[in-house]
């Protein structure tokens, strides 16, 4: 038997003590421990630790645990041997791995709640799109209990249309690792349609993927109510723009009327004084044929001067649908000469000057921008009679970095600071009969459907509009 314990001693981290009763004859495995040959357990143990072998020692337990010179052991016997085998390492780590245990179980339940509590709803599929796991969102959402879902995916919770595009994300999630914001309409267990944005992410160590599923049925249901508010203001803004257009084009028309009179008093004049003539004429015996055709020449020559000014009133009134290229230069002498006449009873003198180099061609709408130079004109002359007698207004038209710049400069006196910031206001005027309208419109024209910019400041002793067009390559 003592040489059967002898080769046990050489076992590490094993204690061997043979016992006489409870007193110790024999120590193996640590020679540090000869010392307590002879020694009682009771004066080596703790009570408690004494009461533990004295059960293992009677048969009452297999083996037990002891604390014993700072560390611990599993204590086994066999009729009067007790085998002490060192397990404080074991015990260290299994106290580190229990602490480790209880953090991640710890880390488990804050996840837990984190996913039940998330705003959105999270889950867990199978390479196939099964539900693995869902947080309690999800189930909400869907209307599904977890062990509901087990036999459901993805696929089968969309709807029919849906279906083959759902499958189609999922591979597409594992074959490239994921795939955000694909939107989809999903079936609750009630049949309600539910329109919804997912994002998938593919765990390749777990051969499974997240998905994360927002509900946007109510964002939708927004932006639809949202874009047919917008179509009807919308539609309310064009049928107001078109009811300015043709306020406008009434206030340009009884403008233009004015002109016309003023445009055919003369010509109507000479045709009287030609008529009355004519009957003087009559009366001789001998008629001058040559004088007679050079009457007939003057008559037709005041006819058509008066055809030509129904042309181009004719012409200011059409309405441009396309863009076109045109010559601004020419246009612009086209608006002046429907007011020439006035011009020269106010006794207004018009400047026109291009700067050298100057391309004068600009694609938008012709008519449109005549409307505007006619109106600026038209401002203009009534400015300068309202404050003096005569007057200077000056264009001049000159090219800057692919924008055409044309300038109207009167001498009128200016525009008062204190309406400077409303003159474009739609309805504004400081004229007894004006409508409002002519600068509003002037600057939807340039601005909105011509893409350039039109400005005011006083400058010297009269005001300046700036207008300037891009000049598309």
């Amino acid at each position: 038997m003592n040489k059967e314990l002898e080769i046990l001693t050489d076992i590490p981290n094993m204690i061997i003590l043979k016992l006489s009763d409870t007193s110790i004859v024999e120590i193996y495995g640590e020679k540090r421990l000869k010392k307590l040959k002879g020694k009682h357990l009771k004066e080596l143990f703790a009570p408690e630790q004494y009461i533990l072998l004295q059960y293992l020692l009677q048969g009452e337990k297999e083996h037990v645990v002891v604390d014993w010179e700072g560390k611990s052991y599993e204590v086994s016997a066999q009729n009067t041997i007790l085998y002490l085998y060192d397990i404080t390492k074991y015990n260290s780590i299994e106290s580190q791995l229990k602490e480790s245990l209880d953090d991640l179980i710890s880390k488990k339940e804050e996840l837990q709640a984190i996913f039940d509590l998330a705003a959105n709803g999270i889950s867990l599929l199978n390479r196939n799109g099964y539900f693995v796991y869902a947080n309690k969102f999800f189930q909400q959402m869907m209307g599904y209990t977890m062990e509901e879902l087990y036999s459901e995916s993805c696929i089968s919770l969309s709807s029919p249309e849906y279906a083959e595009p759902s499958q189609k994300a999922v591979e597409k999630a594992i074959r490239y690792g994921s795939i955000e914001k694909f939107r989809k309409i999903c079936i609750t267990k009630s049949g309600k349609r539910l329109n919804a944005s997912m994002s998938l992410a593919y765990l390749e160590s777990r051969d499974e993927i997240i998905m994360i599923t927002s509900d946007i049925t109510e964002d939708i249901e927004y932006q639809d109510k949202l874009k047919k508010q917008v179509e009807i203001e919308v539609s309310k803004r064009a049928e107001q723009y078109e009811i300015l257009c043709h306020q406008s084009r009434l206030a340009a028309m009884g403008e233009m009327i004015d002109s016309i009179a003023h445009q055919w008093k003369q010509p109507l004049n000479t045709l009287g004084i030609i008529v009355q003539g004519l009957g003087h004429f009559s009366k001789q015996k001998d008629i001058d044929h040559k004088l007679l055709r050079e009457i007939e020449d003057e008559i037709m020559e005041k006819v058509n001067y008066m055809s030509q000014t129904i042309d181009d009133f004719s012409t200011f009134f059409r309405t441009s649908k396309q863009k076109e290229l045109f010559n601004v230069s020419k246009s612009i002498e086209e608006a002046l000469r429907l007011i020439e006449v006035q011009l020269k009873t106010h006794r207004i003198v018009v400047e026109t000057a291009v700067e050298t180099g100057t391309d004068l061609e600009i694609l938008g709408y012709q008519n449109e921008f005549r409307q505007v130079i006619l109106n600026m004109v038209h401002n203009a002359m009534m400015a300068i009679t309202e404050n003096q007698r005569g007057g200077m207004i000056k264009i001049s038209i000159k090219s800057h970095r692919n924008n055409l710049h044309i300038v109207v400069l009167d001498n009128g006196g200016g525009i008062p600071r204190e309406i400077m910031p409303k003159i474009f206001d739609p309805y504004f005027t400081t004229k007894e009969k004006g409508s409002g309208i002519g600068l509003y419109m002037s600057k939807v024209i340039i601005e909105t459907h011509m893409g350039g910019l039109l400005a005011v400041k006083n400058r010297d002793d009269g005001a300046q509009f700036t207008i300037m067009l891009p000049q598309e390559k």
